[in-house]
């Protein structure tokens, strides 16, 4: 019934077809047909279901199978067929695509949202229909890399070329223009790209003949490569490939940060804290703080705020930033406790578009040193007397708990309020109170980049299932969707090597002066590793205050439980049976756990 209510209505349009025609058309309208690419593109994909492609500018969903079903289509003469659906349709069957500057990776293919396709067909042809491809590909054949394996973006530029922007489609011949208005000279490629073992990458381009070298710049989770392309004279065509292979990548670990040290022991009382945060970077494949100063402007902080404490909403004033970008001040109240202060690139941290640069730990607290003998590995080591956000030390205050930290991250969380109870300390701003936010893993939240520029969200693991044993490593359950044993400065911790041997890493989260403690820091002078030969082996429990009292030649240190925040959910838990203390070491080769 509506399709014949649709035919009423098409015939007042066809007014000037006769009788017959008219006929001729409705009664050869198939009921669907299948969408497919050319066979003579070189470059194929399956439009998913779900997705909708354009006839006559108008949006319809594929079916199964790449199915499209006609019934909601008024019949016509013709349908110019297009994908993507979000394509201009204008007069005499003229079609204007976005050419995308920045494209999805697929693993093997190209990103379908940046290869255009159309077709111009009649009733009779729907049958046999092919879509034809507006764009070629690129294809960069990129050698095996094991230290850089993980790669996040792939870029190309050009001095002159245009690779991106409005490309206008004639329906009719197959003309194709390219719109110089809005055109980009870049174009990049971003996902998971793991070049461990050698990759194929694929950009869409628009038909062109290069003019010039292209400049290709990888960035990796360990810094970035550099080469150049020569295609001068050479051509993309629609629906073929033109492969390169690339030589000469020039790797560089380079990885930028801000200050000497991610948190500052601020003494009790004080009013006020001064804290670097220069902008730096290093070139060390372990974070290694190389202190080489940034000179990049873009790089500097241009505000500072308070993201949260876990005193009140006074603890923590006016934060400032000092007129060369290099420091900012924080007003204190002078109690004890902690606070997380972070930089942004924009004169105001509240815009919608400000990104943090790196955050602070602030910490209020008095601290000893505690002196340690030299254990079975040869190690003599001087350790604090409490855990890292404890301002006390004594059994049975809910403080000397200190902050919970995820392996590799060098940003604090709150631990319980209350001695024994899965409860979470409370967390202020200036306006109040605020929750502690709790983010699902992946590619995208997984990483490092995400981490640093959202400190305050907990992030549940990325990885399910097994570990992976080759390069780049998945751990089952961590956070991180690429493992990274150096986060914290002590990738092989599992063999104890020297403390000498040690660096400080940028992504650890301790005061200037100290780092994240390696495994043997709590191992006797005895020989072997297990609890036997560990200080713990003597020390006395105490259940009323859950916590083991450690005797160290005339020193005493607590050590409390506060339990553990889930992988799988970010809630705390077992704050009354069960305490992890972290090192900076990975307990084997392919392994999270540390």
């Amino acid at each position: 019934m509506i399709k014949s209510l649709q035919i009423l209505f098409i015939a007042v349009l066809f007014a000037n077809y006769s009788k017959d025609a008219l006929q001729q058309i409705i009664v050869e309208q198939p009921n669907s047909f299948v969408l497919s690419i050319s066979e003579e593109s070189e470059l194929t994909y399956q439009i998913k279901a779900n997705e909708k492609i354009g006839i006559n500018g108008t949006a319809y969903p594929v079916l199964y199978n790449s199915l499209v079903s006609l019934y909601d289509v008024p019949v016509e003469p013709q349908y110019l067929i297009y994908y993507p659906s979000g394509a201009d349709f204008l007069e005499n069957n003229i079609l204007q695509f976005i050419l995308l500057e920045t494209q999805k990776y697929v693993d093997g293919s190209v990103d379908p949202a940046a290869y255009p396709l159309y077709c111009l067909t009649d009733n009779e042809g729907l049958d046999s229909m092919t879509m034809n491809p507006v764009c070629g590909g690129l294809k960069l054949i990129v050698p095996a890399n094991d230290q850089f394996s993980a790669i996040t973006s792939v870029s190309i530029t050009s001095e002159t070329d245009i690779l991106t922007g409005t490309v206008q489609v004639d329906g009719e011949n197959g003309h194709l223009e390219l719109v110089e208005e809005g055109a980009s000279k870049k174009v990049t490629l971003k996902g998971a790209i793991d070049i461990s073992n050698g990759q194929e990458l694929f950009v869409a381009l628009p038909p062109i003949t290069f003019n010039e070298v292209l400049e290709v710049k990888f960035t990796t989770l360990k810094g970035m490569g550099t080469c150049t392309i020569d295609l001068a004279g050479k051509s993309i065509e629609s629906g073929k490939v033109l492969a390169v292979e690339l030589e000469d990548i020039n790797w560089m670990a380079k990885t930028d940060y801000y200050g000497k040290a991610n948190s500052v022991i601020v003494v009790p009382g004080t009013t006020s804290v001064t804290v670097d945060c220069t902008p730096y970077y290093t070139t060390s494949l372990l974070y290694t703080y190389e202190n080489n100063p940034n000179e990049d402007e873009s790089k500097l902080p241009r505000s500072a705020k308070m993201l949260w404490n876990d005193v009140s909403s006074d603890f923590v004033g006016e934060v400032s930033l000092a007129a060369d970008g290099k420091s900012f001040t924080a007003q204190l109240n002078g109690q004890p406790g902690n606070a997380l202060i972070a930089i942004y690139d924009k004169e105001d941290p509240d815009a919608a578009d400000a990104k943090i640069l790196w955050s602070f730990h602030v910490w209020v607290t008095e601290t000893n040193d505690i002196q340690l003998a030299t254990n079975g590995k040869g190690n003599t080591y001087t350790v604090l007397d409490r855990n890292l956000g404890a301002v006390s030390a004594n059994a049975g205050d809910w403080r000397s708990i200190g902050m919970l930290y995820q392996w590799g991250r060098k940003d604090p969380f709150v631990s319980t309020g209350v001695i024994g109870q899965n409860s979470n300390a409370t967390m202020y701003n200036r306006n109040g109170t605020v929750s502690l936010p709790i983010v699902a893993g992946g590619s995208t939240t997984g990483s490092i980049e995400y981490a640093t520029q959202n400190p305050t969200r907990f992030i549940r693991s990325s990885q399910t299932g097994s570990s992976t044993g080759s390069r780049p490593f998945r751990y089952a359950h961590d956070w991180l969707y690429y493992a990274d044993d150096a986060l914290w400065g002590n990738p092989e911790g599992y063999n104890y090597p020297a403390f000498s041997t040690l660096r400080k890493s940028i992504y650890d989260p301790s005061p200037e002066g100290y780092m994240v403690a390696p495994a043997d820091v709590w191992l006797k002078a005895a020989s072997g590793t297990d609890n036997a030969a560990s200080i713990f082996a003597d020390a006395v429990w105490d259940a009323t205050n859950l916590g083991y009292l450690v005797q160290i030649d005339t020193d005493e240190s607590w050590y409390t439980i506060g339990g553990w925040r889930s992988r799988s959910n970010g809630n705390l838990s077992n704050a009354n049976s069960t305490g992890y203390y972290w090192s900076s070491t990975v307990s084997g080769a392919v392994n999270a756990n540390a």
